[in-house]
């Protein structure tokens, strides 16, 4: 644990940069009911639920707002599927329900309670049978970090790309990444996951040492994992505006969950390492930037 890029995450911490007003950002799914989706900030997934269930859940979502202003979010909404995880023909619009905000404030200086809203939506009552509906938002937010990220807004468009030679640059990346975790390369993953890892600390102002250090110890922890990567079934998919490119799983019991997974034969418990990976400058390698 003493290598040197593994040194450089543990030291993140004393990287990062405060404002005069650092506010946290959260997307609540306060109910989602009788279909399936993903919710997108900025084109950045945040929620990825393929369920037979009623779903309801929050997460912070600074990470995917780069610059002050307009932010978009987007709920891509599909059909329900059963106990078996086969997906229904359509969506009946009729019998769904969608619920959600995104509410704002700084941590320990402002209480929970006192956080302001962005956004609180609830989808109007709709009509028939659809195959696939999208719910379209914006809100406004402010970035006091925009001058100290990099983010993927600046990175090539990948998909005006050779498709096939796009396909076969990101297997070999996510290969070479299964080899890092195979070969237990604690300082490999941690020169790959750098940048990531800073831009998460600083969008969400984590200064403190066990914030830092706690991203070794989750990697220490995946690479003695001894359930078997399961490299298969998967496709191509943009995502931050065409910025930023994913292997995702095509098969419905993971379907848009990144192929980057460990499967226990025996038990079936499947865990991801969910990854998103951009070209910084024409002619450049592909990095790790989500």
């Amino acid at each position: 644990m003493n290598e040197e890029n593994v040194k450089k995450v543990t030291n993140i911490y004393n990287q990062v940069k405060t404002y005069k007003y650092n506010p946290s950002y959260t997307l609540h799914i306060e109910k989602a009911a009788n279909f399936t989706f993903e919710a997108l900030v900025n084109d950045y997934p945040m929620f990825i639920e393929y369920n037979p269930r009623v779903i309801s859940g929050s997460k912070p979502i600074n990470h995917a707002i780069l610059k002050p202003g307009k932010q978009k979010l987007t709920i891509r909404m599909t059909p329900p599927v059963d106990k078996d995880y086969n997906m229904e023909h359509e969506i009946d619009m009729e019998n769904i329900a969608l619920k959600l905000s995104i509410n704002y404030g700084e941590y320990v200086l402002e209480k929970v309670k006192d956080f302001k809203e962005a956004l609180r939506y609830e989808l109007p009552q709709q009509k028939g049978k659809l195959p696939y509906y999208e719910v379209n938002l914006e809100f406004d937010a402010i970035a006091s970090y925009q001058e100290d990220i990099e983010g993927w807004q600046s990175g090539v468009d990948l998909t005006k790309e050779d498709k096939d030679k796009l396909l076969k640059e990101v297997e070999d990346f996510y290969k070479n990444i299964i080899q890092d975790y195979e070969k237990q390369d604690v300082n490999s993953l941690a020169s790959k996951y750098y940048k990531k890892q800073f831009e998460i600390a600083q969008t969400n102002y984590m200064t403190k040492m066990y914030e830092s250090q706690i991203v070794v110890d989750e990697w220490v922890k995946d690479i003695n994992e001894t359930a078997p990567f399961i490299f298969d079934h998967y496709m191509l998919r943009f995502y931050g505006n065409g910025k930023m490119v994913a292997l995702v799983k095509t098969d419905k019991y993971y379907i848009n969950l990144s192929t980057l997974m460990r499967e226990d034969p025996e038990t079936s418990e499947a865990t991801w390492y969910h990854m998103y990976l951009y070209r910084p400058k024409p002619g450049a390698p592909l990095e790790v930037i989500r």
